[in-house]
């Protein structure tokens, strides 16, 4: 296995220019870790299979597990609102400020604005500070009409857990999760990751171009961290995801209930283009007729992927320090449950539309981060995007994509390191969608 291992994560790392990569793969009860390349241009240091990356939005999962173990505590209740918990709680829609619940937030169903990155400093009020801020967050949809991207509702998530416990988000996830399930080399803090082998970030100097540099900055804001902030390894994240498919159980030690283990795999909503459902942090794909439960991750240079599937006893974990990772990890767990499991990742079929359908769709789509031109090219679409990076303020125009229908409004993107991703539109009146849902995250028509 390790030899078409190597060839596969070589010839990606070669295609899309990734400076380092770890994988780990648990199956039959026994893992494998393996390491290529390096943890920074500049340095040159070997990464190994013990380096730590940041696993960015994986950090989710995590999130979500901490406030199902309140839930198995009888701390909290997913279904009350979120006021119950944090009676200050202020947002822009008043009916969304009643009702919003940690469901709705673990499942990005809250309708709310997602991706605020504001930097309120590195003190234990970082997160409460942050939630006082979501006042001015615009309601997208309203509360529970539709699944995007949130970081947001984790970050709210992880606010209840602060406010519940009495402690820091960081400290309640170390005593409840990192320490019970062994995960010494999972860290949340720079000074905490430095003493490790740690891989910094890199990104395109020129997003035509294929060069890569170290991204600066390298942490997240603090308040950011119960939805991104988790550095971590391999070895660790496979842990993880062996005591959710063993019924929320790790060796001798019981962690999770095995009814919040469940709960958490079975479907709570569609998730949009991103995958075919989504759990209580997972997110879940089938194939073959098997459940695939997995999340990904993206930071200031980083790119991550973990796996699992739980009917197989098998997950595979994938780090990467360079902002085309995502492309490297989808080749490569393709290649794997292909190899290992003998199952077929497949692209959906395409359909065809009318010129009068694809026109409908074409025009002028914005949001605070990003702004869209689609237009009608050849059988399919044209997407141009201008995007503001929230985590590092970088303006970049990455070269057009092409896309394909393979539904009245889904596309799939067929060119360059995001092949492979889909992109919906919904809302509005008659043809003309009111918003494209591209990256998970919705912009508007102008």
């Amino acid at each position: 296995m390790s030899e078409s291992l190597d060839a596969i994560v070589a010839e990606q790392m070669a295609r899309w220019t990734v400076p380092g990569v770890t994988v780990g793969i648990l199956r039959d009860g026994k893992r494998s870790l393996h390491a290529w390349g390096v943890t920074s241009l500049e340095t040159g240091q070997p990464a190994r299979p013990d380096t730590l990356f940041q696993i960015g939005s994986i950090s989710k999962v995590f999130c979500a597990t901490l406030v199902m173990l309140l839930v198995d505590e009888g701390k909290v209740d997913l279904d009350a609102p979120i006021v119950t918990y944090l009676p200050d709680l202020r947002l822009a829609d008043e009916t969304a400020q009643a009702g919003v619940t940690l469901r709705h937030t673990l499942t990005h169903t809250s309708g709310i604005y997602g991706d605020f990155f504001d930097d309120f400093g590195m003190g234990d009020d970082a997160l409460a500070k942050s939630v006082e801020a979501f006042r001015t967050l615009r309601q997208w949809t309203p509360l529970g009409s539709s699944w995007a991207y949130c970081n947001v509702g984790f970050n709210l998530a992880g606010a209840v857990v602060e406010k519940v416990l009495g402690l820091t988000f960081e400290q309640a996830m170390r005593e409840r999760v990192f320490e019970p399930l062994g995960l010494d080399d999972s860290v949340y803090f720079a000074h905490e990751a430095i003493v490790h082998s740690a891989a910094v970030g890199h990104t395109l100097i020129d997003p035509a171009g294929d060069a890569q540099e170290i991204a600066r900055s390298y942490p997240l804001p603090r308040c950011v961290n119960p939805a991104g902030g988790i550095i971590s390894t391999v070895d660790d994240l496979l842990s993880f995801a062996q005591m959710h498919m063993n019924g929320g159980k790790l060796a001798d030690r019981q962690v999770l209930s095995a009814a919040s283990a469940t709960a958490m795999q079975e479907k709570q909503t569609i998730a949009g283009n991103w995958a075919d459902e989504w759990g209580i942090g997972w997110d879940i794909r089938w194939v073959d007729g098997e459940k695939l439960i997995g999340h990904g991750g993206t930071t200031n240079g980083f790119q991550a992927r973990l796996t699992a599937v739980p009917g197989r006893d098998y997950a595979i974990a994938m780090l990467t320090n360079s902002g085309r990772g995502a492309a490297l990890y989808n080749a490569v767990e393709k290649w794997a449950l292909a190899d290992n499991l003998g199952m077929d990742l497949r692209d959906p079929e395409r359909v065809a539309l009318t010129d009068a359908q694809l026109d409908a769709i074409a025009g002028h789509y914005s949001q605070p981060q990003a702004v869209y031109t689609v237009s009608v090219e050849d059988d399919g679409l044209r997407l141009e995007a201008t995007s503001i990076s929230a985590l590092s303020g970088k303006r970049t125009t990455p070269p057009a994509d092409h896309l394909v229908p393979v539904g009245e409004r889904e596309f799939l993107v067929t060119t360059g390191a995001s092949a492979g991703r889909r992109v919906d539109f919904f809302g509005g009146d008659g043809a003309r969608p009111r918003f494209i849902r591209n990256g998970g995250r919705l912009a508007e028509r102008d």
